[in-house]
């Protein structure tokens, strides 16, 4: 009889335990999911605000010029770095170098390096992890502190904000 009883105890006990196990996994499972939602939910963000200000016919190049930026080095090669590598070259910017962790490889004409590396100084550094910003930021500024590092959400932004600068300088104008 009481072995009856212990074997009672351990299949309650093991029961709870596998029911707060499993409470726990979907929580955890649960929290991935929400934070790769809102990754995706500013990634849609900061390409609805780039999507504007190409509609706009505003160029990053225009940016670059009104704000006497003339070297620009990418991290993170990911999809967003890609797609800015691309846009810059397009605009008629030259990236000096890109920074990337996950890659050993050259990205066109441009130099490789990754956050152990020494970084060779330009006016400004553009991350593209935006999830990842501030840590990255600290890693590369930990030895190279001489680098004006912003993120790509940053960078839309200010891009947007001249755009729409320039759009009412223009209303103004042309009202006048």
């Amino acid at each position: 009889m009481k072995n009856i009883w212990q074997s009672i105890v351990l299949i309650i006990c093991g029961f709870v335990v596998g029911i707060f196990y499993m409470i726990y996994r979907c929580g955890y499972i649960l929290e991935g999911k929400q934070k790769r939602a809102n990754k995706f939910y500013l990634y849609f963000n900061l390409l609805d605000q780039w999507m504007v200000c190409k509609e706009q016919n505003y160029k990053c190049s225009d940016y670059f010029h009104h704000n006497h930026i003339e070297s620009v080095a990418i991290y993170g090669m990911g999809k967003l770095g890609k797609h800015l590598k691309h846009q810059l070259e397009e605009d008629g910017i030259q990236i000096r170098y890109v920074i990337d962790e996950g890659e050993t490889i050259i990205y066109g004409k441009e130099e490789h390096y990754n956050l152990q590396d020494k970084l060779p100084l330009a006016d400004l550094v553009i991350v593209t992890p935006i999830d990842e910003y501030e840590e990255i930021k600290t890693k590369i500024l930990h030895k190279n502190n001489r680098l004006n590092v912003i993120s790509i959400s940053e960078f839309i932004h200010l891009i947007k904000t001249e755009c729409e600068d320039r759009n009412r300088e223009i209303k103004r104008i042309e009202g006048v």
